[in-house]
C-alpha cells in the first residue's frame, strides 16, 4: 500500500450508521410516549376540573336550598314558640284563677281568702310533696338499702311510708294543740259558761296567726318528729339510720312539708291505706314498678285538700296479680 493510499479517508461502517439511527428512533419513540402520557394526563385533569366545577355548582344550589329550608323551619319554630309561650301564660292565669276558686269553694263554708303569693298554699304544698317523693325519698331508699342489707325492698318502702304518715300525725297534733291552748287562753277569763264559745271570725284569726308563726315553730317541730320516730323504732334496726345524711334529710323534709299542711285551714289530709277489697284504684294510686288488678302495698300516700275533700295528688302503690 502506497503512502497516498493511507491518506485516502474511508467512509464509516454501515453497521454503525444503522445502530445510530435505531438509537435515535428509540429515543424519539420514548419522548413521544412520554409526551402522549403528559397530554393524556392534562386532558384528564381538564376533564376532572370541568366535572368538579359542575359538581361544585350543584352543591352550591343544594346548600342554598337547604339554607332557605332551614330559615323557613326556624321561622315556623319561632312562631310556634311564641304561640306556646302565649298558651303557657294563658294556662297559668287560668290555673291560678281555678286554684283560687277551688280552694275558696271547697274549704270551709266561709273560708279565709287564698293568697296566691303564699309559697305554702295547698297546691304548692302538693307540688312539694311530689318532689319529696321524687328526690329525698329516693335518696333515703338507696341509703337504707345499703345500711339494712338484710331487709327486703317492701320493708324499706314501708319504713319510708310510715315515717311520713307518723310525721304528719305529729304535725297535725301539734297544730291542734296550739290552737286549743290559744282558745283556752281566750275563754278562761270568761265567767258564764254559756258565753265560752269563740266567734268564728276570732277562730279564723287564731288559725291565721298560727299559720303566720309556722316558720318560727319549724325547728321545734323537727325535734318532735325525730323524737317520735326514735321512740317508736327504739328496738328496730332502722333507728340507727336516722342520723345518716339522706335518711335524716328525708325526715326533716317530711316534717317541713307536713307542718305547713297542718297549719292550713282546714288541715290537709293524706291517706296511706290500700283501696277497698285491695283492688287497684287508678284514681287514687299510680303504679310503682309492677302492674296488676290488686294492690300489694302502698308506697306513697295520696294527698287531699282536707279529709273528705278533693284529691291534690295521687299516691303510689305496688300492683299485683294475686289478691
Amino acid at each position: 500500500m502506497t503512502h497516498s493510499d493511507r491518506n485516502v479517508k474511508r467512509p464509516k461502517s454501515r453497521h454503525y450508521s444503522l445502530f445510530s439511527l435505531q438509537t435515535n428512533e428509540y429515543e424519539i419513540n420514548q419522548l413521544k410516549s412520554q409526551l402522549e402520557k403528559e397530554i393524556n394526563s392534562k386532558e384528564e385533569a381538564l376533564s376532572r376540573l370541568g366535572y368538579d366545577e359542575s359538581e361544585i355548582y350543584q352543591l352550591k344550589i343544594q346548600l342554598e336550598n337547604e339554607r332557605m329550608s332551614k330559615q323557613e323551619t326556624l321561622s315556623r319554630l319561632r312562631s310556634a314558640e311564641s304561640e306556646i309561650n302565649q298558651l303557657k301564660s294563658q294556662l297559668e292565669n287560668e290555673r291560678k284563677t281555678k286554684e283560687e276558686a277551688l280552694i275558696r269553694q271547697l274549704t270551709y263554708n266561709t273560708p279565709n281568702p287564698v293568697e296566691l303569693s303564699d309559697p305554702n298554699r295547698p297546691t304548692k304544698l302538693s307540688e312539694q310533696f311530689s318532689e319529696l317523693y321524687d328526690n329525698e325519698w329516693t335518696d333515703a331508699f338507696d341509703e337504707l338499702e345499703k345500711l339494712l342489707g338484710d331487709k327486703e325492698e317492701k320493708q324499706i318502702i314501708t319504713y319510708l311510708r310510715d315515717f311520713v304518715l307518723d310525721i304528719h300525725s305529729v304535725c297535725s297534733d301539734l297544730s291542734l294543740t296550739k290552737m286549743k291552748s290559744i282558745e283556752e287562753a281566750i275563754v278562761k277569763p270568761s265567767v258564764p259558761s254559756e258565753n265560752t264559745k269563740i266567734p268564728t271570725e276570732i277562730l279564723r284569726t287564731i288559725k291565721y296567726g298560727i299559720k303566720y308563726m309556722a316558720p318560727n315553730l319549724l325547728e321545734h317541730t323537727r325535734e318532735l318528729a325525730h323524737a317520735h320516730l326514735e321512740e317508736r323504732y327504739l328496738h328496730d334496726p332502722v333507728a340507727g339510720c336516722f342520723q345518716h345524711h339522706s335518711t335524716h334529710r328525708y325526715i326533716d323534709r317530711c316534717t317541713d312539708v307536713c307542718w305547713y299542711m297542718s297549719v292550713q285551714d282546714p288541715q290537709m289530709f293524706m291517706d296511706g291505706s290500700k283501696s277497698p277489697d285491695d283492688k287497684f284504684d287508678s284514681n287514687k294510686h299510680r303504679e310503682y314498678t309492677k302492674k296488676g288488678p290488686y294492690e300489694d302495698f302502698v308506697v306513697w300516700p295520696a294527698l287531699y285538700l282536707y279529709k273528705g275533700g278533693p284529691m291534690l295528688s295521687k299516691g303510689v302503690a305496688q300492683g299485683t296479680k294475686k289478691r
